[in-house]
């Protein structure tokens, strides 16, 4: 077997990898990215890591029971968000809560709407998604 690139490249000190990583980034359209970028990263804790990829698997996990709980019975689904979202207790709620949570959900029923979520996080997660963080923060009072 042929013998790449990578095979030397593991074997770096941390400072010539950081190094090797700029280069091969600038090699890609001109793309500056500092070495001491790639150092930092490169450093990171494995605790850092690690608590890192135990969020998202919490994430995955909430949202693989929200999915679930969501294509069982939506209406009963939008109406638990709705609570939370108004901070009512479904054990305290009053005749008039209860009304007002009916109405809502009908009308949100009726509506099709695509977005339970405001459509303005919609629009922030789109933004950064196509953007990134540093054009949406540089832009946000514009689109205000």
């Amino acid at each position: 077997m042929t013998k790449t690139y990578y095979d030397d490249f593991t074997k770096l000190p941390l400072t010539k990898m950081a190094q090797a990583m700029a280069d091969i980034t600038f090699g890609y359209q001109e793309t500056q990215v500092p070495k001491e970028h790639y150092k930092k990263a490169l450093s990171t804790g494995y605790e850092e890591l690690v608590s890192a990829n135990v969020n998202a698997k919490l994430v995955e996990t909430i949202y693989n029971m929200l999915s679930d709980l969501q294509k069982e019975s939506p209406r009963l689904f939008f109406q638990a968000l709705l609570l939370m979202d108004t901070g009512v207790k479904p054990s305290t709620m009053s005749a008039s809560q209860y009304q007002a949570l009916s109405v809502a959900t009908d009308e949100f029923a009726q509506t099709k709407k695509v977005y339970m979520l405001n459509e303005q996080t919609h629009t922030t997660f789109n933004d950064i998604l196509e953007n990134g963080t540093l054009y949406h923060f540089r832009n946000e009072g514009d689109n205000e």
